[in-house]
């Protein structure tokens, strides 16, 4: 039997999750070995929006058109979204602990729920509110934010963090807007383009010759830009287009969960069972996402089909 709508934009918001945490274990692993964040965020992107670029003009060329008077909407989406938050976050954890900046940047949910719930008349019912407070519970208890110091942090991390939550609020609610128009992939290309573009700008394009060392590491560098980067954006875009922004979201808080697993299975680091409890907590949340009504006459995807009709 074919899924639902509903039904598929969890499984594709679950499997970017899942893909971005397997890229943080893999961010990890090149960061360890001496790749600076910021070449890494400019790399990845940069290897992802011309491996994107090549793919859809061998499979669905039409999907690189888009009207002029649309750019600008790219242009930002890639530039304040999605390099921002990349941007942000590594700031973040150059200042903070990673587990506390994963910690400021999932405040993005509420961010996200509170806007949508004023200005795109995204209804937020019971259901929906008990699933956002458990996704953020869950959240705090799997990066272990119990044992954080949070009121002694570094105030210019936890700025960073903010600008972090702040950026990828931006990136998803402003993805919404443009899904009504166009595909997922081709909003998550010249998302990528635009970032790309504007980490080259920053750093420049020599920077990238130095993000190796060896075949492992290369070939890290190329699976985490594939399956690591395009394949999970596009999949969010496609969550969003039939769930959107504020389910989505929720869904996405699977990330570190995700990213928990896979270091517990190939990096043999422990679980706790609080951490345990917070993964139980979020899957939770997403079962009620499940629960709600099938789609929103909203969604991008019903608005496209309702506009062919």
């Amino acid at each position: 039997m074919p899924f639902s709508m509903t039904t598929r934009g969890i499984l594709a918001c679950l499997g970017a999750a899942l893909l971005w945490g397997a890229n943080g274990v893999a961010s990890k692993y090149l960061m360890n070995g001496g790749l600076s964040p910021f070449v890494w965020s400019q790399g990845r992107l940069t290897i992802a929006s011309i491996l994107m670029i090549l793919w859809l003009l061998v499979v669905n060329p039409k999907s690189l058109r888009v009207t002029p008077r649309h750019l600008l909407h790219f242009v930002l989406l890639g530039s304040i979204g999605m390099a921002g938050v990349n941007a942000c976050y590594f700031a973040a954890i150059s200042k903070i602990s990673t587990a506390a900046a994963i910690l400021i940047e999932y405040l993005a949910p509420a961010f996200i729920a509170v806007f949508a719930w004023a200005f795109m008349q995204q209804r937020m019912g019971p259901l929906k509110l008990i699933a956002l407070l458990l996704a953020l519970a869950g959240c705090y208890l799997v990066v272990g934010g119990y044992n954080l110091n949070l009121l002694n942090m570094n105030l210019a991390g936890m700025l960073w963090g903010l600008g972090a939550a702040f950026t990828y609020s931006f990136y998803i609610v402003y993805s919404e807007f443009s899904l009504r128009s166009y595909s997922p992939w081709t909003v998550t290309c010249y998302a990528l383009i635009v970032a790309s573009i504007t980490w080259n700008i920053v750093l420049g394009p020599s920077k990238m010759l130095s993000m190796g060392w060896d075949i492992p590491s290369w070939t890290t560098i190329f699976l985490a830009s594939t399956i690591g980067t395009v394949v999970p954006f596009g999949l969010f875009a496609y969550g969003i287009e039939h769930l959107r922004s504020t389910r989505a979201t929720i869904i996405a808080t699977f990330e570190p969960i995700a990213a928990g697993l896979i270091a517990f299975v190939f990096l043999g680091e422990r679980l706790l069972g609080l951490q345990i409890i917070g993964g139980m907590a979020v899957l939770s949340a997403v079962a009620m996402i499940q629960w709600e009504k099938e789609h929103d006459e909203r969604a991008p995807a019903m608005i496209k089909a309702h506009t062919k009709t």
